[in-house]
């Protein structure tokens, strides 16, 4: 099976398991341009489970459509691809659009875009349900930039079945906390360490906290131009 046909069939098993439950999805995207978006809505019936999608590039769409913070770009070892960025993504996603799961994307494609610290080819994939959130980073190497495109989207659709798996199976244990609440969460990520290949948690909820739509609206978009190649 090639990859075109291993991230269709990923993204019919996705939207399956969405359909189960009457849940819906939202993308953030920025390195992959649209595809996960795009392979969702290739299903026939997307308007039941798809809610919206963005495809956010410069670090400046990232904090003005998604209420990703200014912070999440120069603290230790963040940046755009990173952890922070990809976790803050998801959430913004999730509550702009009010779906019940959010899964989003940031990486370096190639053939340019390469850091020190990070090279062609590396990920970082999020996805936020409910009051949970999984993280993870995958480098995939020197690829053809379409070929790294195509094994980021298959990467965030295994993710977040493995995040569904892992909902289900702590439903009662872990998310009783939630009572059904849709606004206010916020990710504490102050513990975790932006190294680690995975981080997973839950969401703390604060009746007082605001909406990413405030958040957005007090963001500083001076001196953010960098994009991901």
């Amino acid at each position: 099976m090639n990859v075109v046909e291993e991230t269709a069939g990923l993204a019919s098993r996705v939207t399956r398991r969405l359909r189960m439950r009457g849940w819906t999805v939202s993308t953030a995207e920025s390195c992959t341009g649209g595809l996960l978006a795009s392979l969702i809505t290739d299903i026939s019936g997307a308007s039941e489970w798809f809610k919206q999608g963005w495809v956010v590039y410069s670090n400046g769409s990232k904090m003005r459509e998604l209420g990703v913070e200014k912070t999440a770009f120069d603290e230790g070892e963040a940046g755009a691809v990173s952890h922070e960025v990809a976790v803050q993504m998801a959430r913004g996603a999730r509550y702009q659009s009010d779906s019940d799961v959010a899964i989003s994307i940031t990486g370096i494609a190639g053939p340019g875009g390469a850091t020190v610290d990070k090279e062609v080819g590396r990920v970082h994939v999020a996805v936020v349900t409910e009051d949970y959130f999984l993280v993870r980073r995958m480098d995939y190497g020197d690829n053809d930039r379409l070929d790294n495109k195509r094994s980021f989207t298959a990467f965030a659709l295994r993710l977040a079945l493995e995040a569904l798996d892992r909902v289900e199976e702590n439903e009662e244990r872990e998310f009783k906390a939630s009572n059904g609440q849709s606004e206010g969460a916020e990710i504490d990520t102050s513990g975790l360490d932006p190294s680690d290949e995975e981080w997973e948690g839950s969401m703390s909820w604060q009746g007082t906290k605001k909406t990413v739509a405030e958040e957005i609206s007090e963001v500083d978009l001076a001196s953010l131009t960098d994009w991901d190649d």
